[in-house]
């Protein structure tokens, strides 16, 4: 099938870094952040210019002195002019200017600091008219840091509501056939189902089951942002799993590249900034009922163990994770790694808020966004985080640009269950596989123990 042929260009995009373009209204890089980089390393061997902290978690308390440590390795003798910039995370620096490595090696002191948050160096070195960049993020008192969004008051019983009226419509399932995606042990289906949402809607995804007659256990992979579908996690269902990876806009995954091209270029273009000033007009409303359905897929398949789903998601993923998590109690455990959508109205609070950053817009008007502020707690990971009950692992980086960890630790520290975090300090907005080897043994542990014995 043709579906063959887009795999194909996923795997060989796949070798390309993934990430997201900084420009808040920018439409998102091809395959989001749900691709992993198979070269992705932490390693600081061979670079040239490297800043890190004294402390070496990158992690303070409030009052403790913040000091940059910057390396440079390169073939300019001294004096070498480096240009650093300092402050909170994507807000302007506290302080800029110049200084001089001595043998290589620069101490950049920042001071202390009273209030929770993070603090982000940038240096910069002119190396025979090539500009390197480094930077490094400290967190301040990480724990504490509070979110700046309120909860409606009607948030349960507007989501109670959507969720009740989204079952009026059948699932009406229908499974396609992706022979060409298969495996001697796994059969690889689209999968396409419906729900209410203001008249039927459709949703389709990926499903992975193995051919062995049983009952297993389901992981839900939800999508980073973007517009190209997830590929089948196989490798997953041959372990004994079923997997189902979600498209979230409502389109077949068995296209060619082409289409969803054109899908990005009009239909899909700055999907996430459609009706921010409505709850009820939200593009995430469609697509967290769609979400919260796959629970009933699930549990429809007669080789699913009716007992343990997973929820597995990056960036806006991490988010969907979440949300989905809160929203459905069906769902047994979630990994979350660097997500989106948490604690928008931090810029109008002074610091970071979270992708797609709609408050960093300043040519908005005073009437959008005051509808903004009303509608986009309803869609806010913050708000969610505070219903989690079941076990979570999350992971991110503090150099996140994407997704500021001031964001992601707004939600993060909401949460009052069990949960477990896995930081790479130096890490930005990607998957790393040391995060995807960590998600995945911790929650085929968690099955583990929850199976008969």
């Amino acid at each position: 099938m043709i579906i063959n042929r887009l795999g194909k260009i996923l795997v060989l995009l796949a070798c390309l870094q993934c990430g997201f373009l900084e420009s808040n209204n920018a439409q998102i890089s091809i395959m989001g952040i749900d691709v992993q980089d198979p070269g992705t390393t932490l390693s600081k061997e061979q670079q040239i210019l490297t800043i890190g902290l004294d402390h070496k978690n990158w992690m303070y308390n409030t009052g403790e002195d913040v000091v940059f440590e910057v390396q440079y390795n390169g073939t300019q003798k001294d004096p070498i002019e480096v240009s650093y910039a300092y402050g909170l995370e994507r807000m302007r620096p506290m302080k800029s200017g110049k200084l001089k490595i001595s043998n290589g090696k620069l101490r950049i002191p920042a001071g202390s600091f009273s209030e929770p948050g993070f603090i982000r160096c940038t240096v910069n070195i002119d190396e025979d008219g090539k500009q390197l960049t480094a930077t490094a993020t400290a967190a301040i008192a990480s724990e504490k840091i509070l979110p700046t969004i309120v909860k409606p008051e009607d948030f349960n019983s507007f989501w109670e509501e959507a969720i009740k009226d989204s079952k009026k419509t059948a699932l009406n399932t229908k499974f396609t056939p992706m022979d060409n995606q298969g495996s001697e042990v796994v059969d690889v289906f689209q999968v396409e189902y419906q729900f209410n949402n203001k008249g039927d809607r459709k949703f389709y995804g990926v499903i992975c089951v193995p051919k062995k007659a049983g009952k297993y256990p389901a992981i839900i992979r939800f999508p980073g942002a973007g517009w190209v579908p997830l590929n089948g996690d196989i490798k997953t269902a041959e372990q004994g799993y079923i997997s189902l990876s979600l498209y979230i806009h409502g389109k077949p995954v068995n296209k060619e590249l082409a289409y969803y091209k054109d899908l990005q270029e009009n239909e899909l273009k700055d999907y996430q900034f459609k009706g921010t000033t409505n709850r009820d007009s939200s593009y995430y409303k469609n697509v967290i009922l769609g979400c919260v359905r796959s629970l009933d897929l699930v549990y429809s398949l007669p080789q699913f163990d009716g007992k343990n789903v997973v929820a597995w998601g990056s960036s806006q993923g991490g988010a969907l994770s979440i949300i989905t998590t809160s929203l459905e109690p069906r769902i047994k455990y979630a990994v979350a790694l660097c997500p989106a959508m948490s604690d928008y109205t931090g810029y109008l609070h002074g610091r970071a808020g979270g992708w797609p950053h709609y408050f960093l817009n300043d040519a908005l008007d005073e009437d959008t966004r005051t509808k903004m502020v009303e509608t986009l707690p309803y869609y806010d990971v913050v708000n969610f985080a505070r219903n989690i009950k079941v076990p979570m692992y999350f992971s991110w980086g503090f150099n996140d640009v994407t997704t500021p960890p001031t964001s992601f630790y707004s939600a993060y520290n909401m949460i009052k269950g069990e949960k477990k975090l896995f930081i790479i300090p130096e890490g930005v907005h990607k998957i790393y596989p040391e995060q995807v080897d960590k998600t995945y043994t911790w929650l085929k542990a968690q099955i583990a123990k929850n199976q008969p014995h």
